[in-house]
């Protein structure tokens, strides 16, 4: 048979399309490819069509990967499901899918695989039935994607016609997977505004740290499923601040070092990283409890926090689906890091001021308290109040839940409770425990501080007055090297007490040393005035009421012999016997006095040294004169004081100074009581006041009287030229000067 010639041939091949072809169905698909639909659905919908409408017998297309240039398998017809997750596992480098767009393996603007035998452009030749490979390319002629086509075994399925259609249905779809393509470009581009817009505007109007965390997590959570921000903390370790998401479960606690890990690597190189198969990711050895290293997570992709040219954190987020982002995310991301940095950077700087701020407020808090101790350290001696009120103030000012005070006692190997405040549970004062046992019982043996962040943690920790304690902090309480009491401080919470706590409770126990310290020589001082004061109400009773009693029986004795043999001397006997009664009685009468004046607190000061000085001219025959000048008004609190003053140095001026003369003077001040007391006397050398004659024990028993008050005790004396001591005080003794220091 005659060949016909090509045109014939072409002309009888478009009659033969033109009557079998659906031309219904070229047009359905032209509408749905100007339909707003995604790229995947339209891609799918051309398969579909040329497979049904052009018989083949399989056909599939690959799009071009924008990030990696790769050719990925996207829509299939005909195909196997097995065959398809192969294709979708294998997607084509540029170098493979270049080597294809060979000339000799082009056909029109389509082109035949490889190994394929390529046919006349416009007839049919004797081939191997190959695949056909149709350019998606867009307004810029740019290579987009290509369909795949393997025809039946009619050979006229790859003749020209057929391929012009083919080729005019890719154009179409090229230019509709473009205008996809650029709606949702543009889409994306609107959305990444308004949130960029929104979450500026979200982060610019406040300080706090985390509400500028959370909003940003919180904000990128609607694009993303998961987000999270880590910045770097004092030891310059990654920590996560903000979390949503599969990270919020995965992250909790993470701390990295820079370098390791994903986000590790961010911070120490300063560039985003994007990771669409974080499961086989090789570019970085991944970190055990890295973020974006988990078994939810699928891709990541982590981006630099950057300000004033330091990496201060990384902002990252998450899929659990492989090929999740594209470098347009990470340019998204890039965008809101560059957006909230600031904001983060100056919240940052916002509360570093607040902290430096609360920290100079409770330094001077401790500076107020513990000057508060000073002061009460040197104006109360009695021990039992000054502990009590030593614990509430350390509890109030430091604002602490569970303070107590324990005094070590060391015949018994116990510590006793003897204070404590805060406490909801409190324990009858008197308490003991071991001193051997618990963290107490190891801070006294090592005299040194015990911080316990969780007890639970401690194996000798033993359970004190708080049942429920989870920290616990003791500070000995030291003085020449001995431990004298222990302060202990309990909560519920666990690590409690920070180094800041532990160093104002030891500055408080340094001091509260010195407070036990001096009430305790007080003590002392005062039991040994007690017993100085018996010795010499003994000596006095022995010199004086003593012999007159021993007299008065020698006289009774006489008296009773003479009674019968005569009667006149024995009534003369019994006179100078009253005589000697009388005397013993006035004699005991000022003893008495001398101990407990009774005047004092009803008659007041002035009236009751009126009183003394007048007993004393009658006793001793002392000239004495007492001067007063002002009001007595305000006194009280340093009658008792002063009186026992005045009484020890006239006692000390008839003891010891053999003086004729004595000059008793009380200005009554509207500040202050100062009181003077002079003798002409034998007088003495102030610096040999220690001089076994017991003038030693008077004086510093005045001076420790003065200083209680608030006051001061100066002496005058020499030798052959008298004695002058004069005392100055507060009135209203030391509460008002610690009144007036406040």
């Amino acid at each position: 048979m005659a060949h016909e010639s090509p045109t014939a041939r072409t002309e009888a091949l478009m009659t033969d399309l033109a009557r079998n072809l659906p031309l219904g169905d070229l047009l359905a698909l032209g509408t749905q490819l100007r339909a707003d639909i995604t790229p995947e659905t339209l891609l799918q919908d051309v398969a579909d069509a040329i497979r049904r409408s052009l018989g083949y017998r399989r056909v599939y297309v690959r799009l071009r990967n924008a990030d990696t240039d790769e050719l990925e398998a996207c829509a299939f017809s005909g195909i196997p499901e097995d065959e398809i997750v192969t294709l979708r596992e294998r997607p084509l480098a540029p170098a493979e899918y270049q080597a294809l767009l060979q000339p000799k393996n082009r056909l029109s603007e389509s082109y035949l695989t490889p190994g394929e035998t390529t046919p006349v452009p416009d007839g049919p030749s004797d081939h191997d039935s190959g695949t056909l490979l149709v350019p998606l390319r867009g307004r810029s002629d740019r290579l987009i994607g290509a369909i795949y086509v393997e025809p039946a075994d009619d050979l006229a399925a790859i003749e020209l016609p057929n391929i012009k259609v083919l080729e005019a249905i890719a154009r179409q779809a090229g230019l509709a997977l473009e205008n996809a393509r650029l709606a949702a470009r543009t889409q994306r581009l609107l959305a990444k505004e308004q949130l960029l817009v929104e979450l500026g505007r979200e982060v610019s109007d406040t300080l706090d740290l985390d509400v500028i965390l959370a909003r940003t997590v919180e904000r990128l959570k609607v694009e993303f499923q998961g987000s999270a921000i880590a910045l770097l903390n004092d030891q310059n370790e990654l920590e996560i601040v903000a979390a949503v998401g599969r990270i919020d479960e995965a992250a909790r606690n993470v701390r990295l070092r820079v370098g390791e890990g994903i986000c590790g690597w961010v911070v120490r190189e300063g560039l985003p990283f994007l990771s669409n198969d974080t499961w086989n990711e090789t570019r970085v050895t991944p970190a055990a409890h890295d973020i974006g290293t988990n078994q939810y997570i699928r891709s990541y992709i982590a981006v630099p926090l950057r300000t004033g040219g330091r990496v201060i954190g990384v902002l990252t987020v998450e899929s659990d689906q492989v090929n999740a982002f594209t470098y347009e995310d990470v340019d998204l991301l890039e965008a809101v890091a560059a957006q909230v940095v600031g904001p983060i950077s100056s919240a940052r700087l916002y509360q570093e001021a607040q902290l430096l701020a609360e920290q100079v407020r409770r330094r001077n808090k401790v500076l107020e308290v513990i000057n508060t101790l000073a002061r009460m350290a040197v104006s109360t001696l009695d021990l039992e109040r000054l502990l009590a009120t030593v614990t509430a103030e350390i509890q109030q000012g430091f604002g602490y839940g569970h303070v107590e005070l324990y005094l070590v006692d060391e015949e018994r190997g116990e510590l006793e409770l003897v204070a404590q405040a805060g406490t909801e549970e409190p324990v009858t004062p008197g308490h003991r425990q071991p001193l051997s046992k618990g963290l107490l019982g190891r801070a006294y043996r090592t005299a040194a501080t015990v911080r316990a962040d969780d007890v639970r943690q401690e194996p000798d920790y033993q359970v004190n007055t708080l049942a429920d304690a989870r920290s616990e902090l003791c500070v000995p309480v030291v003085a020449s090297g001995r431990v004298l009491a222990l302060l202990n401080l309990e909560s519920r919470q666990v690590a409690a007490f920070s180094d800041e706590d532990r160093a104002a409770l030891e500055t408080a126990a340094d001091v509260l040393a010195n407070a036990i310290e001096n009430a305790r020589l007080y003590q002392r001082a005062q039991e040994a005035a007690v017993l100085e004061e018996r010795s010499r109400l003994a000596r006095d009773l022995h010199d004086s009421i003593s012999q007159q009693l021993f007299s008065m029986t020698l006289t009774a004795q006489a008296a009773r012999a003479q009674l019968e043999k005569n009667p006149a001397r024995a009534a003369a006997q019994l006179e100078r016997l009253q005589e000697t009664a009388s005397a013993a009685l006035a004699e005991m009468r000022a003893l008495i006095f001398q101990l407990r004046p009774p005047g004092l607190s009803e008659q007041g000061l002035i009236a009751t040294l009126q009183q003394h000085v007048a007993m004393l001219r009658r006793r001793e025959g002392l000239t004495i004169d007492l001067f007063v000048s002002g009001e007595e008004r305000d006194a009280r609190g340093i009658e008792q004081a002063m009186y026992r003053i005045a009484q020890e140095a006239l006692n000390n001026v008839v003891k010891h100074a053999g003086a004729c003369q004595v000059e008793v003077a009380l200005d009554l001040r509207p500040d202050q009581v100062v009181m003077s007391i002079v003798d002409d006397g034998r007088g003495f050398e102030p610096g040999a006041e220690n001089n076994g004659n017991g003038r030693h024990l008077g004086l510093v028993s005045m001076r420790e009287r003065a200083a209680e008050l608030g006051g001061r005790l100066e002496l005058q004396s020499a030798p052959g030229k008298g004695t002058r001591i004069k005392v100055i005080v507060p009135r209203g003794g030391k509460e008002a000067v610690g009144a007036a220091e406040r």
